[in-house]
């Protein structure tokens, strides 16, 4: 059985991945450019392989069975390890790398001009930011399902991984500048009483920081809508529907043309740090490193 396995070919663990992205034989045939047999067929004989059904049919889409669950992520580890070992092995400067992260809002805020500048060194290096459940990274990491992670939180202490700064991001509370409390010099928690309040999904970083002052300050407010999403919070708050939380970078354009404005609350700054992680025991790749001391302004290594 191990024999077999290792020597089958990666391109079923890949078809293994497309089918489970899309849930769907049919769409994952047309994103592989193969006919639809043969992804039925490569999934059948990654099944007669390991003696496990895979997939099964569940409201029209298709799911992974436990056993699956369990592939998908060995699949993924060892498409990963063939990525980096064409990074690594030989100088290549092919391949690719993943970022886990729950916070892909201010990922696409934050990470594109260092893309840029990154792709520009590294233009035959293809970089995959994939969204995880909140408080997820860290397991991912350990798990080999991504490269880097992604992270807003307080400093964080783990064993198992390593930490880089990126930045300190603050957190502001926002409205629209015609909200009553706007025109005011300053405000303190207590005139958030019995405002209309728009907050991110329950657990988050940024809800918990917002969350925590209200109920020391013993704030009594009305819950418009909970959005998981920072710029529909945006666009409500813009159109007058609630205060609003969110980090300072997300509305830094806003402010400067007007159509938000920061509330003046007299209150110690809100702050978390931005940061990146990785597993303690990876090694990583020249352009891997280079990405980190990018975004962390460390010194990079020269371009391979």
């Amino acid at each position: 059985m191990i024999e077999g396995v290792l020597s089958m070919d990666l391109s079923l663990y890949k078809t293994l991945l497309e089918v489970a992205k899309w849930q769907n034989f049919t769409k994952a045939s047309e994103k592989l450019g193969y006919a639809q047999s043969s992804v039925t067929a490569q999934i059948q004989k990654l099944e007669m392989e390991y003696g496990v059904e895979i997939f099964e049919r569940f409201d029209k889409k298709m799911m992974p069975t436990p056993a699956g669950q369990i592939l998908l992520r060995y699949a993924a580890k060892l498409i990963r390890v063939f990525e980096e070992s064409k990074i690594n092995v030989a100088g290549q400067t092919t391949g690719s790398f993943t970022i886990g992260t729950h916070e892909t809002t201010l990922c696409s805020y934050m990470l594109p001009p260092f893309l840029g500048t990154f792709k520009r060194c590294y233009p035959q290096i293809s970089i995959a930011i994939t969204e995880l459940l909140e408080n997820d990274t860290f397991r991912a990491l350990k798990a080999g399902e991504c490269d880097l992670g992604f992270i807003v939180d307080r400093v964080r202490h783990d064993p198992d991984l390593i930490f880089e700064t990126i930045q300190e991001e603050e957190f502001v509370v926002v409205a629209s500048p015609d909200h009553p409390l706007a025109s005011r010099d300053a405000i303190v928690p207590e005139d958030l009483n019995g405002c209309e309040i728009l907050m991110s999904i329950s657990g988050g970083k940024c809800r918990n920081l917002f969350e925590d002052m209200l109920r020391k300050h013993r704030v009594k407010y009305r819950l418009t809508y909970e959005i998981n999403s920072f710029e529909t919070l945006k666009k409500c708050a813009l159109h007058g529907l609630g205060v609003t939380f969110l980090p300072r970078t997300t509305v830094t354009s806003e402010i400067q043309t007007g159509q938000l404005a920061i509330l003046p609350l007299d209150y110690p700054d809100f702050k978390l740090t931005v940061q990146l992680c990785y597993h303690a025991k990876r090694q990583l790749s020249v352009p891997m490193t280079n990405f980190v001391g990018l975004l962390c302004k460390t010194t990079p290594h020269e371009p391979l």
